[in-house]
């Protein structure tokens, strides 16, 4: 992880002007940079560059910063699946002289290149690096951070109400909209290139180069060639993806194994290749913990390997708790931006810096879903759903439609329905369209390897990604991808059942634990700026009042409620109110005795708490009061 700010300027700027906005852009950083971090600063009275990171890059091998001659390459990952052999200024060369460095990376990563009055900045293909965009007079700016990015343009920060709207519904923010207004996400594939005039002063354009739609429409053009063909490819993407990450890292790479798929293919592709990782298991459900011990312990017996195995609980219940929701709220808020799904909210509370180092490099599996149709419906569904459809409810899950205001729930509907229309444009038919969605928008921006320097996706390296849509609908069903490299790769893994969503129950924090239900009742009595109407209240006192009853809400409506809240308090001063209490006593009260029932069908009532009983009962009262 690291923090930069690019800035270039129509004109020269004013010594003063320079200086206020700088002071902007440090406050808005705040305490959040240790003071070991190092600090380089370029620039002119018409363009500026300042970049933080960790001062120790532990075992990584390719520096943020770096500078031969007059070529300065700023790097905002690490180029994973790239050619990296001549290094980062070669690489930030070869960008200024227009080449498409970018084709083959496995996302996150993004390059800024500083030429003599030139530079080039280059999103990756999926636009996953966290680079945003913003102007104000005159000046463009891209900054790893959205709120510095509006305090340094604007001298205020306000929540982005679309932006909000997505998180609200889809639990992370869509496309490339940002937590704050005034800015927003590079697209995918976004070149952005400035020149700087004789006098001063900058020419800044940006275009669209080898983007999503490039790798997705070349992977579906290519359906119908030979299962061992696409195997091939799979399985090449995925060791050139591991061989790559050794090449920038030193030391010893981790792999989360679970009991499921994804994660065992990605370790059968680093056994095969003498990769073999350290694994880390969550055993926070029972069943992951046992199936990742039968994995690893059948290597040791037909393999002779040892790898290390370290087996640990994500959400153990002391770990989270010894934080109060409210606090574990505000600092997964404060380290991400905002960013982070509201599902982090049952995890150990979050640093209040930034890390000091750059963490060791690590696996993981996610993108293995665009293998196994993950957001598929059931083959035999009766009434079968359209694609557009099951991508829409998948989509929308954030927070159960009941809970949300409706016309946020209209506003997603559309944003959704246009992404689906660009699929169709670039060729999709079926449930690709369903894979489309997950790749653009949950890969995309729910991911949390765009937040951590070294986490690497295999599944994303442009191939393995391009193989996914050359299978059909039903190859991915019988996840052929998966069982056939899996018995290709690592044979002795072939028989051990995968762990479902469904395996067994979770020791893992719920939101309302510990101070959980306090909390939230404080927020309802206490945050009331508009982001908090993007949820309705009386769901939320009723998931509260449920929970307090010793029953099971949906963890979805209070998680995301206290994200919103959280935010409002943060982003939309002067609309916190006092703390009452109300709404907590309100929900802890004990309910009240139900009357007796009168009448001559007293006892009959509980079939009114059906719509078709309802009419029944309205039915039959009319009939008797006619006699």
């Amino acid at each position: 992880m690291q923090v930069m700010l690019a800035w270039f300027a129509e004109t020269p700027q004013a010594e003063g002007a320079r200086a206020a906005r700088a002071a902007r852009f440090a406050q808005a950083l705040g305490g959040l940079v240790p003071a070991s971090w190092q600090r380089h600063e370029f620039g002119a009275d018409d363009w500026g560059v300042i970049v933080l990171h960790p001062g120790d890059l532990g075992s990584y091998r390719w520096p943020t910063v770096a500078t031969e001659g007059p070529v300065t390459a700023v790097s905002l990952g690490i180029p994973v699946g790239l050619d990296v052999a001549a290094g980062p200024a070669a690489l930030a060369g070869r960008l200024l002289a227009g080449a498409d460095v970018h084709r083959d990376v496995v996302p996150p990563f993004g390059l800024l290149a500083l030429g003599t009055d030139h530079f080039v900045l280059q999103q990756d293909w999926l636009g996953m690096a966290r680079v945003f965009t913003g102007e104000a007079d005159g000046v463009t700016a891209y900054c790893t951070r959205p709120t510095a990015l509006a305090a340094f343009l604007h001298d205020r920060v306000r929540p982005d109400p679309a932006g909000w709207t997505s998180y609200t519904v889809c639990g992370h923010f869509g496309g490339d909209l940002s937590p704050i207004a005034g800015t927003r996400l590079l697209r995918p594939g976004e070149r952005v290139t400035g020149r700087r005039r004789a006098g001063g002063g900058w020419d800044v354009a940006a275009e669209l180069r080898f983007a999503t739609d490039d790798v997705v429409g070349s992977g579906y053009a290519d359906q119908g060639r030979p299962v061992d063909e696409q195997l091939d490819r799979a399985a090449d993407a995925l060791t050139t993806a591991a061989t790559s990450l050794h090449q920038l890292h030193d030391g010893e790479v981790t792999l989360g194994l679970s009991g499921g798929k994804d994660s065992r293919l990605i370790a059968a592709a680093l056994v095969a290749a003498g990769r073999t990782p350290r694994f880390a298991t969550n055993d926070d459900t029972r069943v992951e913990g046992e199936v990742a011990r039968e994995l690893v312990q059948r290597l040791r017996d037909r393999r002779g390997l040892d790898p290390e195995h370290v087996i640990q609980r994500a959400g153990a219940p002391a770990a989270v708790l010894d934080t109060g929701l409210r606090e574990r709220a505000r600092l997964v808020a404060d380290l991400h931006d905002h960013q982070f799904p509201s599902t982090y909210l049952i995890r150990p509370a979050a640093r209040a810096t930034l890390p000091e180092s750059v963490r060791p490099a690590s696996f993981t599996g996610a993108a293995g879903e665009l293998a196994v149709g993950y957001w598929y419906p059931p083959a035999d569904a009766d009434p079968a759903p359209t694609p557009e459809q099951a991508g829409l409810s998948r989509l929308m899950a954030g927070a159960p439609s009941a809970a949300v205001a409706p016309e946020a729930l209209a506003a997603e509907r559309a944003r959704i329905a246009a992404i689906l229309a660009r699929a169709r444009a670039v060729g999709l038919r079926d449930e690709h369209l369903i894979d489309y969605l997950y790749l653009v928008e949950r890969m995309r921006r729910w991911c949390t390897s765009a937040y951590v320097t070294g986490m690497v996706t295999p599944f994303l390296a442009p191939g393995f990604v391009a193989t996914t849509f050359a299978l059909t609908a039903a190859q991915k069903r019988d996840r052929l991808l998966h069982t056939a490299l899996i018995a290709r790769l690592v044979p002795e893994w072939a028989d051990v059942p995968f762990v479902s969503a469904t395996s067994g129950p979770s020791t893992a924090v719920r939101v309302w634990e510990g101070d959980g239900v306090a909390a939230v009742a404080d927020l309802l009595d206490t945050a009331s700026g508009p982001l908090t109407g993007l949820m309705r209240r009386p769901v939320v006192e009723q998931a509260l009042r449920k929970a307090v009853q010793g029953g099971r809400p949906d963890s979805r409506i209070l998680q995301q409620f206290t994200a919103l809240a959280v935010a409002s308090q943060r982003l939309e001063p002067g609309t916190t109110r006092p703390s009452t209490g109300t709404t907590y006593a309100l929900v802890t009260a004990p309910p009240r005795p139900r009357a007796p029932q009168q009448g001559r069908f007293a006892g009959l009532r509980w079939i009114r708490r059906s719509r078709l009983g309802d009419r029944l009962w309205v039915s039959v009262r009319r009939r008797v009061r006619g006699r």
